[in-house]
């Protein structure tokens, strides 16, 4: 045990045990116009835009798009890369350049090298994770659409993030 003169010795004149770093973000646009799109309209149109980058993967990936109030991409970003069949996400990822660009909402893509796009539950559990996610920051997540090699689901077209959901849900 300290003895007391010790520990008031020790309140007088502390000794740092670890710097800590000052950190800055900065953001900056590489682009102005990323795909020179207007407002999405719709699951089709955001999956057309994103196809090519899906397009010759060799492993599964996310991605996640941007989207200001008006729901134009203002800023779009691979988040992870991970095997043949599953990609592991980390949710702070999803919307870390949602905040730096002042996204109202995010898309959030991901392809299913098989070609089938049927969610697994998986699948579902990460939506539900991004949805609650985005209700806390206030940034909500406007649909999640699996790429298959010529056909997609969308969750926002299957009633499914109107609400949270179980993954038996889609």
């Amino acid at each position: 045990m300290i003895e007391w003169e010790q520990l008031k010795d020790m309140i007088k004149k502390p000794e740092p045990k670890k710097r800590v770093s000052i950190v800055s973000l900065c953001m900056v646009r590489e682009e102005r116009a990323l795909y020179g799109m207007e407002r999405f309209t719709g699951s089709r149109q955001a999956v057309e835009t994103v196809r090519p980058l899906f397009a010759l993967s060799d492993r599964e990936m996310v991605a996640v798009m941007s989207l200001d109030t008006l729901l134009r991409p203002i800023a779009a970003e691979v988040v992870a890369v991970g095997g043949l069949n599953k990609c592991y996400v980390d949710i702070g990822n999803i919307f870390k350049h949602a905040i730096l660009s002042n996204a109202r909402c995010v898309i959030c893509f991901h392809n299913h090298l098989t070609g089938n796009c049927t969610p697994s539950p998986e699948d579902c559990v990460l939506t539900n994770r991004i949805w609650e996610a985005g209700n806390i920051l206030g940034i909500s997540l406007e649909d999640h659409i699996i790429i298959g090699s010529d056909q997609y689901f969308s969750f926002r077209e299957q009633g499914a993030l109107d609400k949270p959901f179980s993954a038996g849900t889609a």
